[in-house]
């Protein structure tokens, strides 16, 4: 099944490649003077055409799709972009920092079917759902809007005492999570272990979006009094979902696929069996401490660290117990701030020096 394998690190690549720079992918990435941008509400079929025939799609239906709502697609671009910030958040003082700068390196560190893998797959699975949901209820796409009103009441809603209505402007999870279907699963063959260890985490990162829809009301009425309480249902804040997710990467499950080749199972039966929202991977991380491109790695050599921590970012285990530098550097910052009437905030600019170790 390498031939599946391959074509997930093209569509995963092609996603994430909005936060690589402008090389051989910049008809994903987009110009700021390209037809797509941020206002751009109506395409023309040839434009879309154009834009959508420039990308090597794995699957023709995610063509098809894009051809069909280009402007949504771009939305699935921002959300892969979104996701990839988060995780290079959550990684920022970890041995492994979610380094995108070098597409070919991140392919092979997605052919190996780690945890980090396994992360990557739930984030930007969770940010293309997160981006398309948003770009619905702020009017940025013809083809939705608003999540439709839902007939049960919102929770305490009842208990309440006056009249209650579903109002204000939903989150559309639901539109939001069928894009990120089309462009995440679409290509994925659930009769291979790989395949469905993608599709698992795939569904586990939006799940961390849709099982955490929090309900907002505000009460209606005279006086103060609530006599009609309108509810609306939002996301949880992407940092939020980041959280949940990386949480779930601590937790993760060592799998392995059935004998009839049909789901995966947990390798150590004496561990809890994994549920839809849990991550779950196949095979042991490498060693992220040494630089071997191969395998994904950068190593940590040249990586600042915090010599007075001992956690993550402390330079004992980011240096990976080797030595570390240290130097003096100037660096330019805003101070004596003032404020001017009005409306204006003055700053001068100060030069600090500060001790900054990095990794040998």
């Amino acid at each position: 099944m390498q031939g599946s394998w391959w074509t997930t690190l093209l569509l995963l690549s092609l996603l994430l490649s909005a936060v690589l720079p402008a090389d051989g992918l910049w008809w994903l990435i987009g110009n700021p003077g390209a037809r797509g941008g941020s206002n751009a509400i109506r395409w023309s079929t040839g434009e879309a055409r154009r834009y959508c025939g420039a990308v090597p799609w794995p699957v023709r239906r995610q063509r098809i799709m894009c051809e069909k709502f280009p402007r949504a697609t771009t939305k699935v671009r921002e959300g892969a972009n979104l996701g990839i910030q988060e995780c290079q958040h959550q990684f920022k003082h970890r041995l492994w920092n979610c380094s995108t700068s070098d597409v070919s390196v991140l392919q092979r560190l997605l052919s190996i079917r780690s945890r980090e893998t396994a992360f990557l797959h739930a984030i930007v699975s969770a940010g293309v759902a997160y981006g398309v949901a948003r770009a619905c209820s702020t009017g940025e796409l013809q083809e939705c809007s608003c999540s439709k009103a839902k007939n049960k009441p919102p929770p305490g809603a009842e208990s309440g005492g006056g009249e209650w209505e579903w109002g204000g402007c939903s989150h559309n999870i639901r539109y939001g999570d069928t894009m990120s279907k089309e462009f995440m699963d679409a290509n994925e063959v659930a009769a291979d272990d790989t395949g469905l260890m993608n599709l698992h985490n795939n569904e586990a990162g939006r799940k961390a979006i849709k099982t955490h829809m929090k309900v907002t009301c505000k009460c209606h009425g005279v006086s103060g009094s609530c006599a009609t309480m309108v509810c609306w249902e939002s996301m949880p804040s992407f940092r939020k979902v980041g959280d949940i997710i990386m949480a779930k990467y601590h937790g993760a499950t060592y799998v392995k696929i059935n004998k009839k080749g049909s789901r995966l199972r947990q390798r150590n039966k004496r561990h809890k069996r994994p549920t839809a929202e849990d991550v779950v991977y196949l095979d042991d991380s490498p060693d992220y401490c040494q630089a071997d491109l191969a395998k994904g790695s950068y190593g940590t050599q040249g990586r600042r660290c915090n010599r007075t921590s001992a956690g993550v970012d402390g330079c004992q285990l980011l240096c990976c117990n080797r030595d570390f530098v240290s130097r003096e550097e100037t660096t330019e910052e805003s101070c004596n701030c003032k404020f001017k009437w009005c409306c204006e905030v003055t700053c001068k600019k100060c030069k600090k020096k500060e001790l900054v170790n990095y990794c040998k």
